[in-house]
């Protein structure tokens, strides 16, 4: 008999993330909401009796899963089988259980404790792998290694101003998710098709004592359900993150193959590269990392689908929505904390990196050299002809070389001279150009709020 179905039960995400959609937490949260509801009817007079709060919460406590799933086999409904499992244990009180609300007022509002409870432990992983970049950057600012454009090699950069890509989109998906998950961190309490009529005229201050009990803000507009929009927002922006991981995970991926070697994932003294191949230490967390992304993007139609609904309510957007809302957290959390370990224990290879920059000599110093021409004086797109002609003469074209034959070219070194062309193969004017626009990113990370040691 199989004990697991899906790897998310037992090798994908931290249990801290996996506990915040497990059936326990779950009818906690229903719990919470349905107390907090009768709470809210009690204190707005529409329930005028006192009640022992203390043995309430009691007979509450007393409700198992296993008290919910019995109820479910009769009751067919999910709600149901939670309210009937709380009126049989509340005694003479179960006959206020779920006064004025329907079912999604209790789901959708249980769906804004969990997605509040998820992302404090996402941005969490987020900022501190964030940091962890940072770090990065600042310690191989200065370190040069070849910039690639079409998988070729293009100009110098360094190490530092690779990961500041990394450092700008994630951080900037840092400040997106805390913006958008007001968009359904919330709640509401509108019955059969959100216009509140069951607690009329009362309603809204019901709604706005239960929500703010709960730590939640109220839905500014919704029918039976919460509409979607704001749901797909947010997951679609989890979903970027995503990509932007698989983006890092792929960086690390390719400058770790073996015709390059300029950066190595960590990788232990026991741990075992190939069953077959003894020598082999391959990138396995970048490439799980970029695996889990295709799943992720995978939902991004469903989501949206999900924004259409039918009427006031339909049931269409449920069972997609119990899947990949759990789904999405958990194998976020694991690239997050996979792309954590292998940030922190990343190799640089800095003397393989100055190795391959050197065999792309003097190529990768053209652009240099035809902006001074251009400067100049020169027609760019003729000192571009006359340049490329040189550099595609030979093979492998030697510093000196290659100096050489500018300096023999009548219209190029008419604007040129043999000191323009070593200033332009240079390599700290490179490594002066990239850290001036990384530490202008890592200033503005400090201007909106990120804690930076420069």
């Amino acid at each position: 008999m199989w004990k697991c179905v899906h790897p998310i039960s037992y090798r994908y995400g931290t249990v801290e993330i996996r506990s915040v959609f497990k059936k326990d937490t779950w009818l906690e949260c229903m719990k919470k909401v349905e107390l907090e509801l009768l709470k809210a009817l009690v204190k707005n007079n529409i329930i005028n009796e006192d009640l022992n709060w203390v043995s309430l919460e009691n007979s509450f406590k007393d409700v198992s899963v296993d008290d919910v799933e019995r109820w479910e086999k009769i009751t067919k409904h999910e709600t149901m089988a939670v309210v009937s499992a709380l009126s049989e244990k509340a005694g003479s009180y179960g006959k206020y259980i779920h006064v004025g609300a329907t079912s999604n007022d209790i789901l959708d509002t249980v769906l804004g404790l969990q997605l509040n409870s998820a992302h404090k432990i996402i941005i969490g992983k987020l900022k501190k792998l964030i940091n962890i970049l940072v770090e990065k950057s600042i310690a191989t600012h200065d370190i040069p290694i070849l910039g690639r454009t079409h998988g070729r090699a293009a100009i110098p950069v360094t190490y530092g101003f690779k990961f500041g890509l990394f450092i700008d989109e994630l951080s900037r998906l840092y400040d997106i998710l805390g913006d958008t998950i007001k968009l359904v961190g919330i709640g509401k309490l509108g019955g059969a098709v959100g216009t509140q009529v069951e607690l009329y005229p009362s309603g809204d201050d019901v709604e706005e004592g239960m929500l703010s009990s709960l730590g939640l803000k109220e839905a500014s507009y919704y029918t039976q359900v919460i509409p979607r929009d704001r749901l797909a927002l947010y997951l679609l922006n989890l979903i970027t993150l995503s990509s932007v991981l698989d983006q890092l995970a792929n960086e690390i991926r390719n400058l770790q193959r073996s015709e390059i070697e300029e950066v190595f994932e960590p990788f232990s003294k026991s741990q075992v590269g190939s069953s077959i191949m003894p020598h082999k230490k391959n990138p396995i967390n970048s490439e799980k990392v970029c695996g889990i992304a295709k799943i992720l993007r995978g939902y991004a139609v469903g989501i949206l689908e999900n924004i259409v609904l039918e009427h006031e309510r339909d049931l269409t957007n449920s069972s997609f929505e119990r899947c990949i809302i759990p789904e999405i957290f958990v194998l976020l959390d694991e690239q997050l904390k996979t792309m954590i370990y292998v940030i922190e224990g990343l190799v640089i290879n800095k003397e393989r990196a100055l190795e391959n920059l050197r065999l792309q000599e003097p190529y990768i110093y053209s652009d240099l050299v035809l902006q001074k021409a251009s400067i100049k004086g020169a027609d760019r797109q003729v000192a571009h002809e006359r340049l490329k002609n040189i550099l595609l003469s030979e093979k492998h074209l030697s510093k000196e070389g290659f100096i050489q034959k500018v300096m023999r070219d009548k219209y190029l070194s008419s604007f040129l001279s043999s000191d323009d062309i070593k200033d332009a193969m240079n390599i700290e004017k490179y490594i002066k150009a990239a850290d001036k626009r990384l530490f202008t990113l890592l200033d503005m990370l400090k201007d909106r709020g990120f804690e930076i040691s420069l």
